[in-house]
């Protein structure tokens, strides 16, 4: 199939993820209205015990849904059954075997949480200054990458949504030795890049992650991305992706991947 420029969103979230705002049926009429080809759902699923939406995501249920709209929307558009995976290193081991046991296009690692503490919340802070809060943050990034668990890093320098708030501009220069382990690291287990536009509409003003941070990715080697609007609701899918084109483009990706049944596909950007 051929693609028109960023047609495809692969980070987009329904009531399947304790925070989203929209049914699975709802995001796939608005991908159809806007002329995208290619979507991807990618509930949250998450481990830590003691987190209250730990139980929310209901395999059974997204994947009938899922079924459901590829049988009305056949045509029109596709739809992949991906998961973002809030990633600890402690719950390592469980990541591993719930990916074992149950099928997904293509699965996300992000990173939202380090020892129980929401990155960059004031509770994360209270024991850190700037340089420790993101080179802990790029830390556990590596550290899921090197499990060899995901596709995609999802979301790479989210940190920056309250750490631009609380510490001003973000230079990735300033972290080069921490990003260029992570690079080496994905490249080394076949984990693609995000480029998630979310932080065009957050406190960050650019995407997850910024210009230069991909500029290093493909200094390094990486020559291939998804794309993410971290749509939680129709309004958002898609959003900025002319910017994060832009992104991609300037600092010299050639690839956009698609997966099925965690196979990629690869298309010009």
């Amino acid at each position: 199939m051929s693609y028109k420029p960023c047609t495809i969103d692969y980070q987009v979230h329904s009531f399947r993820s304790h925070d989203g705002l929209a049914t699975i049926r709802e995001q796939c009429l608005r991908a159809v209205e806007l002329g995208l080809d290619e979507i991807g759902f990618t509930e949250h699923k998450d481990f830590d015990p003691l987190d209250p939406v730990v139980i929310h995501f209901d395999y059974d249920l997204y994947g009938k849904e899922i079924e459901a709209a590829r049988s009305e929307f056949d045509g029109q558009l596709i739809i992949r059954k991906g998961i973002e995976i809030d990633y600890q290193r402690w719950f390592e081991d469980e990541i591993g075997l719930y990916l074992r046991q149950h099928q997904f296009d293509f699965v996300m690692g992000c990173v939202h949480h380090i020892d129980r503490v929401m990155v960059m919340s004031s509770e994360y802070l209270s024991t850190r200054d700037r340089d420790t809060s993101y080179r802990d943050y790029f830390r556990a990034v590596t550290d899921s990458a090197k499990t060899g668990l995901f596709d995609i890093i999802g979301h790479l320098e989210y940190a920056n949504r309250r750490g631009v708030p609380a510490f001003g501009p973000y230079d990735a220069n300033r972290y080069r030795d921490e990003l260029t382990d992570l690079f080496g690291i994905m490249l080394e287990k076949n984990a693609l890049l995000e480029i998630n536009s979310a932080g065009i509409r957050y406190h960050s003003g650019g995407t997850y992650p910024s210009l230069r941070t991909v500029e290093l990715y493909v200094e390094f080697g990486g020559n291939t991305v998804t794309f993410g609007s971290d749509a939680h609701e129709p309004a958002y899918l898609a959003a900025d992706f002319d910017r994060a084109r832009e992104v991609a483009r300037s600092a010299g990706i050639k690839q956009l991947a698609t997966f099925s049944d965690r196979t990629p596909a690869f298309n010009p950007i």
